[in-house]
């Protein structure tokens, strides 16, 4: 499955701060505010941005509560131990199965040997698929946002028009009011902020494109907070498509005219391209195009481009074979095991 190229997807995110953001950097500052937004050096000069696995990290931590919410027992917990007992199991799991990698990892070890590829895809739940985890590589690949050009001016080397500072102060548990020595400072994003961030999708299947959509379609609600802080009010943003054709585009290797090539009114997942069942795939794979989007010639590859009604089109398709494949996976509800004697 990795060894060749299927198909892909491809478009650009521009998330705007609707609030004030904070991603915090790692780093303790002598001097200044308490808390100060992660920076990278960029354009000959430190710039604010936001780090490619905190917003991968949003995107999967919102599908899991998404998939958890239409079917329990089907998305991970991804910090399963083998260790766990049958109390942890009841507090942590009434709507999540184990974690994929503890799976993959036991299995190897009672088995003496690692799965093969096509075993650990078939097995693994559906957010690990898309996502990845210790035992499979991700289908998706999430950029760093970085400003967009022409938000810092010149004659603002601090970066003042983007950062502004914020007080904090501790409660007094007691008296409910501030408590002595417990004033803090941030440095936060301001309202109003455009970053953008390049998202690339392979090998995938219809649903997964329909995973993705689900995301982009609350960030456009302002429904998903990103950063620290979130439940103080920070990290409230608003995202939607950018780029060159403020759209999305898909690839998929050019196979002369033969039966097997995607016609103009369907778009084909893995599934329908691999055509055999194989990975735990279904021959079906694949959404109605109405009306036919057309394909240009681009290298080794063939190009669509989906804007306006068209993209309309595939997103209700993709988010419904979403749907549609969630709440027909089978459920894997755990069970104690014993633990393992040191």
């Amino acid at each position: 499955m990795l060894k060749k190229i299927v198909n892909e997807a491809y478009f650009t995110l521009r998330i705007t701060t609707t609030g004030p953001l904070l991603v915090k950097s790692g780093q303790a500052t002598v001097s200044g505010p308490d808390m100060t937004p992660v920076l990278t050096f960029r354009n000959s000069k430190q710039e604010v941005f936001i780090p490619g696995s905190s917003l991968k990290g949003v995107f999967r931590s919102h599908i899991e509560k998404v998939i958890c919410s239409l079917r329990s027992h089907v998305a991970c917990y991804p910090f399963t131990s083998s260790e766990d007992t049958a109390a942890d199991i009841e507090l942590r799991y009434r709507d999540y199965r184990k974690s994929c990698s503890t799976m993959f990892t036991e299995r190897s070890k009672d088995n003496q040997r690692n799965d093969s590829t096509e075993t650990v895809y078939r097995d693994s739940c559906p957010v690990c698929r898309l996502f990845g985890s210790t035992g499979f590589i991700g289908r998706v690949a999430i950029g760093d946002a970085f400003l967009v050009a022409g938000q810092v001016k010149e004659d603002d080397p601090d970066q003042r028009g983007i950062k502004e500072q914020r007080d904090g102060v501790g409660i007094d548990r007691l008296t409910g009011g501030a408590s002595h020595g417990a004033k803090f400072e941030l440095e936060v994003v301001s309202t109003g902020v455009a970053f953008e961030t390049d998202i690339h999708l392979r090998n995938f299947e219809m649903w997964q494109l329909g995973m993705l959509f689900v995301v982009l379609q609350d960030m456009e609600d302002e429904l998903i907070r990103i950063g620290s802080g979130r439940s103080r009010g920070l990290g409230k943003i608003k995202a939607e498509l950018s780029g060159e054709f403020k759209g999305i585009a898909t690839y998929s290797i050019r196979h002369g005219e033969s039966s097997n090539d995607e016609p103009a009114d369907e778009l084909w997942g893995l599934g329908r391209w691999l055509d055999d069942g194989s990975y735990g795939t279904q021959k079906n794979d694949l959404v109605k195009l109405s009306p036919p989007v057309a394909k240009s010639d681009r290298g080794i590859r063939k190009t669509r481009i989906f804007t306006g009604e068209n993209l309309d089109n595939l997103r209700d398709a993709a988010i419904q074979q979403f749907i549609d494949r969630i709440n027909g996976w089978e459920q894997v509800i755990p069970v104690a095991t014993p633990t393992r004697r040191r």
